[in-house]
């Protein structure tokens, strides 16, 4: 160890004696050595003002005395050289909004810094790796009430001066010019003040954490102490007997004054996303109102999501994320991230999330799909939370994150059902040639971003908690959840966008976009088209029957197998519906009473008896709408059964012989035979009618064309499956 001498000599008598001694940090300087014999003196000596003391080291490999260097200066000193041994003034606890330590800052004598982590054994360890810094006394600041003011000093001394005097007060770690973008979301729409120390570096810090806090709150200003000297703090200024009432007074008030018209703010963010994007009306102004959601959230119980999906890529998601982007609060645009970031950071921030290729992620790593569909689940309603381990060895834990914030999820396809029930849904088309939007240049619209920013900014002090705005009756109460903030907004700004939000609602949270597709609703909603005109009973063989004759149904196709009996029970058998033995006169059957039905449709399918989606898909199934096929002459060209995506040449045969088989199965085990005499099928019989001919076009025209395995299909067909009388004519 260098030792370092206190010398008892007046600074600037000192620091004359030396012409290149410079400044390098506050009340320290260095100098070339003044002794004789160092290859490169410069920068050696190191001087440091201590008050009424001088500290002096030489730091050459020669360690020359502060005999030989006040001697080299012409001094003469009688004090003699002391070994410094730094020991711990103050310890300053960090904690999480829990109040579990996160890590300590420790003041040293004489005055200098160290950061240290608990290491889970009693011990320390001198660094941060691995830990996220936070405010100090950040479970305090969390508590302090939203009418009250939060002061920001430089350092944690100046914070309990303040706190001393009954103020709320905090302070970044580490100092000066280290203010991170987290930190801003513990101050959203609060009255902030901020107390620089009275020198260069004090000034701008203060102008790096103002401009950090202006993003998230209208209400902050840099307050200068009057009476400070050089370096001097706030603790400084209590020390000269100031009291909080007098800081208080020296508080300018900022009070929120909405010079700002909603409705007009409302028509301005259509507009400017309109210029960007092809959407509806009613698209529209429900993402307009989702962007001032985004600044009003401290208000709402629930946040919506908003579902922007499409069929196709290059139809707009991306760029309507982008668009939001530039106007909503605290916004986090982001394809992929890790699951222990994705946790954290919603956490932390609680960020407006904007999701991109969310298809992906839900069918990416299992780890990160499952954290995402945690995260999406439970945030849409405050206080939705998930669980990690914290910790290591036997000091494992675990630690409850929030979850709630907005959500803009952008994918291609449906999304899960759960999450898709939470959102709004916004589906993109790709552009026609008629359809004209301006390129996005984030660059060039600064100043139009700006001034919405500022008029969005100032919607943060709006007070929606206690509206309760007026819910159409059409919408399920998920829907009227995920409207209910969005309809608080509408409404403040007048009755014409109130009026609009409403209809909004109505369009795009009732009919097919709300339609429930799982497999019990599926079948609840085709049982109620086949036993619309039935009496008092139906048998499971004839139910099943007309299952598998519905066109677009699932029924024939599930994991590989038709319905059957005990699969049709066993779906049924969740909504309190259980087959029965039917007897009708001789006849003895399994079957359902319709009377049994009531309960589960009144109370599952839409009351205006909107038939459902009639078929089921995985989620993130593409969404696919298939347009009338032209000919060249632009004239629709008449269906074929070749041009028949699920004809019999394009799928296999086997499709169409299941259906048969799957009949034939039910009947047998219901106990019917052919024996049973049971009358033919109408709707088969007249299928086969129209069937026929067309296969015998298609045999024909395979055999011209020597297409063998074709022919081999249109065969099997005509003769199995549609027992054609003329197989034989048509075969010469």
């Amino acid at each position: 160890m260098k030792s370092t001498p206190i010398i008892l000599f007046n600074k600037n008598d000192f620091l004359d004696r030396l012409p290149d001694a410079k400044k390098v940090r506050d009340n320290h300087w260095v100098a070339s050595c003044p002794v004789e014999g160092h290859s490169t003196p410069q920068n050696h000596l190191s001087i440091t003002d201590a008050g009424d003391k001088v500290l002096l080291t030489c730091f050459s490999n020669r360690n020359h005395s502060y005999q030989q260097i006040c001697q080299a200066l012409g001094l003469n000193s009688d004090s003699r050289p002391i070994e410094f041994k730094r020991c711990i003034d103050t310890l300053y606890d960090y904690r999480d909004k829990n109040g579990n330590l996160l890590y300590q800052v420790v003041r040293y004598k004489p005055k200098s810094f160290a950061q240290r982590r608990p290491d889970g054994k009693g011990g320390w360890i001198y660094n941060l790796k691995g830990i996220t810094p936070v405010l100090y006394r950040l479970p305090e600041l969390l508590a302090i009430p939203q009418d009250q003011i939060i002061f920001i000093a430089e350092g944690e001394k100046g914070v309990h001066s303040l706190v001393e005097h009954g103020l709320n007060a905090t302070c970044s770690p580490m100092g000066a010019g280290k203010w991170r973008e987290e930190y801003n979301s513990a101050f959203t729409n609060r009255s902030v003040v901020i107390l620089p120390d009275n020198d260069e570096p004090g000034e701008n810090h203060a102008k790096q954490v103002f401009n950090f806090l202006s993003k998230v709150t209208p209400t902050v200003q840099i307050l200068h102490l009057p009476g400070l000297r050089e370096k001097e703090d706030v603790f400084d200024w209590f020390a000269q007997g100031h009291i909080a009432e007098e800081l208080l007074e020296l508080v300018k008030p900022i009070p929120f004054q909405p010079d700002l018209d909603l409705a007009v703010l409302l028509d301005d963010i259509a507009s400017f996303i309109r210029s960007y994007v092809v959407l509806s009306e009613y698209q529209l102004q429900a993402i307009s109102l989702w962007v001032i959601h985004t600044y009003t959230l401290e208000n709402a119980l629930t946040t919506p999501y908003l579902n922007i999906y499409s069929a196709e890529k290059r139809s707009g998601k991306t760029r309507l994320l982008e668009v939001l982007e530039v106007l909503v609060a605290r916004p986090w645009f982001t394809g992929r991230v890790t699951s222990a970031v994705l946790a954290r950071k919603v956490d932390a921030e609680c960020p407006t999330l904007l999701l991109d290729e969310s298809d992906a992620a839900f069918k990416g790593e299992k780890e990160y799909s499952e954290t995402l569909r945690g995260l999406l689940n439970t945030g849409f309603r405050r206080g939705g939370k998930s669980s990690v381990c914290v910790g290591k060895g036997v000091d494992i834990s675990y630690k409850d994150l929030s979850t709630f914030c907005p959500k803009a999820i952008a994918g291609i396809g449906k999304l899960p059902g759960t999450i898709a029930d939470r959102s709004i849904p916004i589906q993109l088309k790709r552009r026609n040639s008629s359809e004209v939007v301006a390129k996005f240049y984030p660059r060039k619209i600064g100043n139009e971003v700006q001034s919405l920013k500022e008029r969005l900014a100032q919607c943060s002090k709006l007070n929606l908690s206690e509206l309760e705005p007026k819910i159409p009756a059409e919408l399920d109460d998920r829907a009227a959840d995920c409207w209910e903030p969005l309809l608080a907004i509408a409404e403040t700004a007048g009755a014409n966008w109130a009026e609009k939000a409403r209809k909004a609602a109505v369009a795009l949270m009732t009919g097919e976009t709300r339609q429930d597709d799982s497999l019990g609703i599926q079948l609840l909603t085709d049982i109620r088209e086949i036993i619309k005109d039935k009496s008092e009973h139906i048998s499971s063989a004839e139910l099943i029957e007309a299952l598998l004759l519905l066109e677009e149904s699932p029924w024939l196709d599930l994991s590989g197998r038709s319905i059957n009996s005990r699969k049709l029970a066993s779906l049924l058998k969740a909504y309190g519906i259980h087959s029965q033995t039917v007897r009708e006169g001789s006849r003895t059957f399994k079957g359902y009473r319709t009377v049994d039905f009531k309960d589960a449709l009144s109370r599952y399918l839409p009351k205006d008896g909107t038939s459902s989606v009639t078929s089921v898909t995985d989620s993130f199934e593409p969404i696919v709408k298939t347009e009338p096929e032209l000919s060249e002459t632009n004239i629709q060209k008449e269906q074929n059964v070749t041009d028949n995506s699920q004809s019999y040449a394009n799928r296999n045969v086997t499709l169409v012989t299941d259906k048969t088989q799957a009949i034939r199965q039910v009947e047998v085990e219901e106990g019917f035979s052919e024996q049973n005499e049971i009358a033919p099928c109408v709707v088969l019989d007249e299928w086969r009618r129209s069937a026929i001919p067309a296969w015998r076009r298609i045999l024909a025209e395979s055999i011209s064309q020597g297409d063998t395995k074709r022919e081999e299909y249109a065969r099997k067909m005509l003769q199995e499956v549609l027992k054609d009388p003329e197989y034989r004519e048509a075969k010469t």
